[in-house]
Order: structure tokens, then C-alpha cells, then sequence
């Protein structure tokens, strides 16, 4: 008989641009969490909500969508990370909605009862004051000079716009003191599966204990 996780423990997993939160929730997801990813989930709610699609298009311009109707996500950063008030113009549109829809797949999750942990993977966990919803918070750190370099070979992004990025985030510094755990991405490929999977082992003692609590008091 399959396990029932009836409790699942609820984990953020962030950090900010370069970082490698990303690669961590994808080591969650191959040892058995299911993980969310927050911008994935966010262009979907682009592409789906006609109300949104047009208010995007209203704030930053119909030049951010294509003849087909698809989000030019290169664009819509351009014009949305310029400055501080295109920045929260963009996150008064998908903020709320994004929201909604995390909690939705947080509680669609849930109730499978197939997962022992159900991840979110989002930088913006602390910045928009959600991390209460979660039973964990994990940071994924590395310094900005080695995130920025990771991004331009990856993006091949400027300097510029990386900064641009950077300083609408809260400093993954403070982010890393309010996290529950750390990862450091300062290393290899390697030394961050190990950590993750250090990391991945606490919380699944985290989610037994969890069980038990809440079992018996249902």
C-alpha cells in the first residue's frame, strides 16, 4: 500500500536571480516533493486571464505580446525594471492573482496526499510576506559577483539589467538571516546536491513530526 502523507510540510525555497533556487527545488522534486514554480505559474496566469492580459497590455504597451497573443517575457522585464514605479505597477497586476493561484496548487497538493513535501519555488517569497504560510523557508545563497556571472552566461544579460533586477529584491544577505535553513551555492554543481540533499533530509524529519503531532490531535 502507498503512503499517505495527510500533513505534507509546506516549504518556500528562494532566494534571487543567479542564486540557484531553481536547480534546489529541482533536487526537491527528484527525491519527492512537488514543487511549484512561482514564475512558470505566473506567465501561465498571463496567458490564461484576458483581464490581466489586457491590463499588462494598457500599463506597458501591446508591443509586449506578440500576433499571437504571447507574452514577450524580454520586453515586459525591460519595460517593467526600468524603475521603482514600473517595478510595482507590475507586481500590483500579477502579485494577487499569483498568490491565489499558489495557494490553490499549495491546497490541490495537500490533498493528494501523495507528497511529503509540497515546495514553492519563488524569489519573492519575503517580498511580497507570504513566508508565513509555509512551515520552512529555505534560502539558496551565493554572492552577487557569481550570481551575476552565472546569469550572463546563462541570459546573457548586461550588468546593468542584472542590478536593475537585484535592487528591486530584498538583499538575499537579509534573506539569509531570516531564512529556517541555508543553502550556499558558492560551489560546485556537487557541494550543492549535497547540501540540498542535507537540507531535504531535515525537512522530511520535520514533516514525520509534523504527522504525528496533528494526527493525534485529529
Amino acid at each position: 500500500m502507498k503512503k499517505e502523507y495527510r500533513f505534507p510540510l509546506l516549504v518556500a525555497i528562494t532566494g534571487g536571480i543567479g542564486s540557484g533556487q531553481t536547480t534546489v527545488a529541482n533536487f526537491f522534486k527528484k527525491w519527492g516533493a512537488w514543487v511549484i514554480n512561482a514564475d512558470e505559474k505566473a506567465k501561465e496566469i498571463i496567458q490564461k486571464d484576458r483581464s490581466v492580459k489586457r491590463i499588462l497590455a494598457q500599463t506597458f504597451g501591446k508591443e509586449i505580446f506578440n500576433r499571437q497573443g504571447k507574452l514577450n517575457t524580454q520586453k515586459l522585464a525591460a519595460l517593467a525594471f526600468k524603475d521603482e514605479i514600473s517595478t510595482q505597477k507590475l507586481n500590483q497586476i500579477v502579485h494577487p492573482r499569483m498568490v491565489a493561484y499558489l495557494i490553490e496548487e499549495l491546497e490541490r497538493a495537500r490533498f493528494s496526499r501523495k507528497y511529503p513535501i509540497v515546495a514553492i519555488d519563488a524569489a519573492l517569497i519575503y517580498e511580497i510576506s507570504i513566508e508565513q504560510m509555509f512551515d520552512a523557508v529555505v534560502t539558496v545563497y551565493a554572492p552577487i559577483e557569481l550570481r551575476y556571472k552565472r546569469v550572463k552566461q546563462r541570459d546573457g544579460m548586461t550588468r546593468s539589467d542584472f542590478f536593475a533586477r537585484v535592487n528591486k529584491q530584498i538583499p538575499l544577505e537579509e534573506k539569509r538571516q531570516w531564512a529556517d535553513f541555508v543553502i550556499d551555492n558558492s560551489g560546485s554543481l556537487d557541494e550543492l546536491e549535497k547540501q540540498s540533499w542535507a537540507v531535504y533530509e531535515k525537512l522530511l524529519n520535520m514533516q514525520e513530526k509534523k504527522e504525528r503531532q496533528l494526527k493525534h490531535i485529529s
